[in-house]
């Protein structure tokens, strides 16, 4: 069974689409992984890394996860194939910044909560695990993402606010298993973790609250945002740094998760 991993927060700046990007190149990197990442965000960040700023700022390419969810074009056609590394092949099904206007264009669309599952139904066989980066909303890209996802991987930074926000997250995922009884929260992930009493205090409060559902941090780094800028992965920009230990980690934790709940 294919594994569809939606990662959420509908809070921006959470290191949402980092996470997406680097767990994805590992999960690539890992044995026969066959992975696809699923850009469902209009800012097209994850995009913009692995396909280069053009692609998703430039004149609409016509292939993309907007044509594939208003009907334009099957999802075979838009997903591209990019290569890693020598023998580390991964498939994205790319954003685009014209994917903005989507919801107002589905609000119409006879059961518009499932497009993208639809769309997904023919190619998911293919794959061992989808990623899709959810947009920082809990608007109708990211019902349509919780709609065909199984799991749901929550990136979540120090702070108050994101803890609110968090249950604002667990409420919706309550709603969306209504139809989805397949959906589970399958770990929180602190990000941006420093040595400040905020990053310690909301670490223990996640710990207290949710136990093991609480996978290893991902320390703040400065590598991180370089990795980005030069349209890396951390595991090609800098490899022996503990940034890309941290994700190599987190790469562990959630194919471990697979095993014992698969």
């Amino acid at each position: 069974m294919t594994r569809i991993i939606a990662l959420a927060n509908q809070k921006g700046g959470t290191g949402k689409t980092t996470t997406a990007v680097n767990l994805v190149a590992g999960l690539a990197r890992h044995g026969q992984q066959r992975v696809l990442l699923v850009d469902l965000d209009p800012q097209a960040n994850a995009t913009a890394i692995f396909l280069g700023m053009a692609y998703v700022a430039g004149p609409n390419p016509g292939l993309t996860v907007y044509e594939v969810l208003t009907g334009k074009v099957e999802v075979a056609k838009a997903i591209r194939t990019i290569e890693l590394a020598s023998t580390v092949i991964l498939d994205i099904l790319p954003s685009h910044i014209h994917l903005a206007v989507a919801e107002q264009e589905l609000i119409s669309v006879f059961q518009r909560e499932n497009q993208l599952q639809r769309a997904l139904q023919s190619v998911q066989a293919n794959y061992d695990i989808i990623i899709i980066d959810c947009p920082p909303s809990l608007g109708l890209l990211t019902i349509n993402a919780l709609m065909v996802a199984n799991e749901v991987l929550v990136p979540i930074e120090p702070g108050f606010f994101p803890l609110i926000g968090l249950g604002l997250l667990r409420k919706t995922i309550e709603t969306i298993k209504g139809a989805n009884p397949k959906l589970r929260l399958m770990g929180l992930l602190p990000v941006r973790l420093n040595r400040t009493n905020l990053a310690a205090s909301t670490l223990e409060q996640l710990t207290h609250a949710f136990g093991e559902l609480v996978l290893s941090a991902i320390p703040e780094r400065v590598v991180m945002g370089e990795a980005n800028a030069h349209s890396q992965d951390i595991f090609a920009y800098a490899p022996h740094s503990d940034g890309a230990a941290a994700y190599l980690k987190l790469v562990e934790e959630v194919l471990h998760r697979g095993e014992t709940n698969g």
